[in-house]
């Protein structure tokens, strides 16, 4: 029961309405289920709105959608009547429509579509007539959308749709005979379509279509005899495919395609002994990155520029065993991940490409590892989260820097583990939205809004805050008198203030991120400070 949650929502809406200077400012969006759980699980933002599933108490797992507001937050349709689940998953834009794979207790898992109605929520075809097709990987390719599904009758296959009921068609019977051909890894590249499949004679081999069924070949048998090559983390760099596979001779290592049989070769065999297996791959500062165990060194950073020679590890992380780099992003030039250096666990870690500016950003658990993950992008900071060992799985958020990676959460009594290892973050509306617990509300759809600064602050004055990051002393410069400065902490609350100043004393400020307002004739301005 959650029988204080009404008190508490407001509450906490009242902390966000008077931390006016906030950096953080978080919201619940909707109770949905005010007897339970709704556990949202987000999927896709489209047409300013963000699609989910969720769980009303009443309805079982439904598709819900939001455009950011309480009233705003609405089941979208109860797919399977009644307290059944529908389980609606994999959306994937097309033709401004939105298709998905959903369970309405009739026809089992099948093909949806919806165009953001109710009652333009519809099953598009019953692929299956005896049960659920099964559809997974939904790719947009040649202006139509390309998937796998079972027919009953032909096993799980290559099929295509335009949007119609008629033209969604199986595209080629692959394994004949109603056996798996389990097309995989669905990637366009060269206006064609590349994945792995298997048709029972030379097992799971790269393998590309033109959206014809005459055009709809294996490109090379990788590893001859029959058995499985499993090409696998397709990615485009430099105007060609790369991916991993397994040759049957040097295991699976680092492949390359131009599209043809000939143009289909190991880049490099990373590990003499066994198989390095590449993963992870991308494209950061013009060279293609990735993990790999060379078997010496262990699963390591690795880098390469397409050749055999510039093929190369980026750093020994861990020199004792395995680092196990993951997650890898992009944020800010640099390339961030988790990673465990064998003596303070999995933690947060930054490369600038080259072995010495490889380094750990922050020791966020120091008594075992954090286990960072869920990376994303937003305002200009990247959002984790990890465990620091207090409170379980939390939110956090990092500049780059030591002192600016830190936890956040609303100004409420914290609860355990309030963030998922699966949570999934989506932008919309300028806000950050994801499933939490952070209130006896239990977990249910939370947002975060921070300024952002570039638009934040008053551009029709210039004022310049040195040195930052600070250790003691703030110096503030502008071409007007200062009234008032005041220093808020990343909550919103007001910490210090300060008049007629130009310079404030920080030095028995602890580490961490603060606003600072600065009050001149010419108006209000705001300034995010980091102090070491």
């Amino acid at each position: 029961m959650k029988s204080n949650k009404i008190t508490l929502f407001n509450i906490v809406f009242i902390l966000f309405s008077t931390c006016a200077f906030a950096q953080y400012n978080f919201e619940l969006v909707k109770d949905i289920n005010p007897s339970g759980l709704a556990n949202p699980h987000l999927s896709i933002e489209h047409n300013n709105k963000l699609y989910f599933s969720a769980i009303d108490g009443t309805n079982g797992r439904e598709l819900w959608v939001t455009d950011g507001t309480t009233t705003g937050t609405q089941l979208l349709k109860n797919i399977y009547s009644g307290r059944g689940s529908s389980y609606p998953s994999s959306f994937t834009e097309y033709n401004g429509k939105l298709y998905f794979r959903a369970d309405d207790g009739i026809n089992g898992e099948e093909l949806w579509v919806t165009d953001g109605t109710t009652a333009g929520t519809q099953l598009l075809k019953d692929i299956n007539s005896s049960s659920g097709s099964a559809l997974l990987r939904f790719t947009v390719y040649n202006g139509k959308l390309y998937f796998s599904a079972d027919d009953g009758i032909n096993g799980k296959e290559l099929w295509v749709t335009d949007g119609t009921t008629a033209g969604t068609q199986l595209l080629k019977d692959i394994y004949t005979g109603g056996t798996n051909s389990f097309p995989q890894n669905l990637t366009v590249y060269n206006n064609k379509l590349y994945f792995s499949a298997d048709d029972g004679t030379n097992g799971r081999e790269l393998w590309v279509t033109d959206g014809t069924t005459a055009g709809t070949q294996i490109v090379k048998d990788i590893y001859s005899g029959g058995d499985d090559s499993g090409p696998s983390d397709f990615t485009e760099y430099n105007g060609k495919l790369y991916f991993s596979a397994d040759d049957g001779i040097n295991g699976k290592e680092l492949w390359v395609t131009d599209g043809t049989n000939a143009g289909t070769q190991m880049v490099y065999n990373i590990s003499y002994s066994n198989s390095s297996f590449p993963s992870e791959l991308i494209i950061y500062n013009g060279e293609l990155y990735f993990t790999a165990n060379d078997n010496i060194n262990g699963t390591e950073l690795w880098v390469s520029d397409g050749t055999s020679a510039g093929t190369q590890m980026v750093a020994n992380i861990n020199t004792t065993s395995h680092s196990y780099p993951r997650n890898l992003t992009i944020y800010n030039g640099k390339l961030y991940f988790s990673a465990d250096d064998g003596i303070n666990g999995m933690e947060l870690w930054v490369s600038d490409g080259y072995n010495s500016g490889t380094v750990m950003v922050k020791d966020i658990n120091s008594s075992s590892g954090s286990s960072p993950i869920s990376f994303t992008v937003y305002n200009g900071e990247l959002y984790f989260n990890a465990i620091d060992g207090t409170n379980g799985r939390e939110l956090w958020v990092t500049n780059g820097t030591t002192a600016g990676t830190v936890k956040i959460s609303p100004a409420v009594a914290p609860m355990s583990d309030p963030i998922s290892m699966l949570v999934r973050f989506v932008e919309l509306n300028n806000s950050l939205f994801f499933d939490a617990r952070f209130t006896t509300a239990g977990r249910e759809l939370w947002k975060l809004t921070t300024p952002n600064l570039s638009t934040h602050e008053n551009v029709t004055e210039n004022i310049a805050v040195y040195p930052n990051p600070v250790t003691n002393i703030l110096h503030l410069q502008t071409v007007n008198n200062t009234n008032t400065i005041e220093l808020y902490s990343i909550t919103g609350s007001l910490i210090e203030s300060w008049e007629n100043s130009t310079k404030i004393d920080l030095t028995h400020q602890t580490t961490g991120i603060y606003i600072v307002k600065i009050i001149t004739q010419q108006g209000v301005t705001t300034k995010k400070i980091i102090k070491k």
